[in-house]
């Protein structure tokens, strides 16, 4: 078997988007892996060390036969796509999804939070990310929820992040995931 080490990819860099969903407007949807986002789109800002970390999962229920008691099929079930990173900046988008469904208040001193447990919050995603210069990977999700809040740490031994877990819902046409690809090795 032949090895390809410049069909490696290595994402080490890039950035995570949303939208403020109570700002009015469409948000338009990405269709290519390099042009710049609409103005809607937000930039959660620094990402942790970790990255981002993509999670399918797919229940399969087996069906046996009394021949032998083999198994003849595996029939596939509930499917989820999830994305899991920590957002580290605090700002009022990263509040406002880390409290979705508070009231956030900008101040003279710099914001307020009256907390209340969390509301659904289903909006678009971009996660875009960059192996060098002449290689990149945009997902766009058109509709995914930060449905698992990770613990939020305070310590003298690191920053503090907000850890999210992103789950993918269909969009009309039945998609959770819309990629992009920057790569002259797959390109036409």
């Amino acid at each position: 078997m032949a090895v390809d080490i410049d069909l490696i990819r290595a994402y080490t860099d890039g950035a995570v988007y949303t939208h403020d969903p109570d700002t009015p407007g469409t948000i338009t949807a990405p269709t290519n892996a390099t042009t710049a986002l609409a103005a809607g789109f937000l930039a959660i800002g620094a990402i942790g060390e970790d990255g981002l970390e993509e999670a399918t999962n797919q229940d399969r229920t087996d069906v046996f036969i009394w021949q032998g008691n083999a198994l003849v099929r595996r029939i596939p079930g509930q499917f989820t796509k999830e994305f899991t990173f920590a957002a580290a900046e605090t700002s009022l988008l990263t509040l406002g999804i880390q409290y979705a469904g508070s009231v956030i208040t900008q101040t003279a001193e710099g914001a307020k939070v009256e907390e209340k447990p969390p509301a659904t919050d289903i909006r678009a995603w971009v996660l875009h990310g960059l192996d060098g210069a002449d290689r990149a990977q945009r997902v766009y999700l058109p509709k995914a929820e930060v449905t698992n809040r990770g613990n939020v740490i305070w310590s003298s031994g690191g920053i503090t992040v907000y850890e999210w877990t992103l789950s993918a819902y269909l969009d009309t046409s039945g998609t959770v995931a819309y990629r992009y690809y920057l790569d002259e090795d797959m390109a036409l």
